[in-house]
């Protein structure tokens, strides 16, 4: 599990992390394919990582401001990823990116990569905390 308290409201860190398009600025090496704006129920995703890995999604659950489910459809990876955004204080928001996921394959070996994706997650909120922090007005 990787979380971060972001210095926003929880519907403004929910936009930011539900607009999938936009999550190639925040994960490394990776481009993302989405619809526009932030995602609903059924939507299908692609990333691709460093180009050659595909990670294709859809959107299984869409609560706003509260809980984003992606279910991996394959072809590298089968589960899911799990985004929820929880008040926090000052008005800030709290985002938690959990992964239960698996490679595809004869011998799944559940649990494996989550480490390695959850870094990836800590990455991408990292950087959404420095953006926001650098595109918030003064004052």
């Amino acid at each position: 599990m990787a979380s971060r308290v972001l210095d926003v409201p929880p519907d403004r860190a929910f936009r930011l992390v539900a607009t999938l398009g936009r999550h190639d600025r925040w994960i490394p090496l990776t481009h993302v394919a989405a619809p526009p704006g932030p995602a609903r129920t059924g939507d299908v995703v692609l990333a691709r990582t460093a180009g050659v890995f595909v990670d294709r999604m859809q959107v299984a659950r869409a609560d706003p401001p509260h809980e984003l489910v992606l279910r991996k459809l394959g072809p590298v990876l089968l589960g899911t990823s799990t985004i929820t955004v929880s008040p926090a204080a000052g008005g800030r928001s709290r985002v938690t990116w959990t992964y239960d996921a698996h490679l595809r394959g004869p011998v799944p070996a559940p649990g494996v990569l989550n480490p390695v994706l959850e870094a990836m997650a800590a990455v991408a909120m990292w950087r959404m905390a420095r953006w926001v922090r650098r595109t918030r007005p003064a004052g």
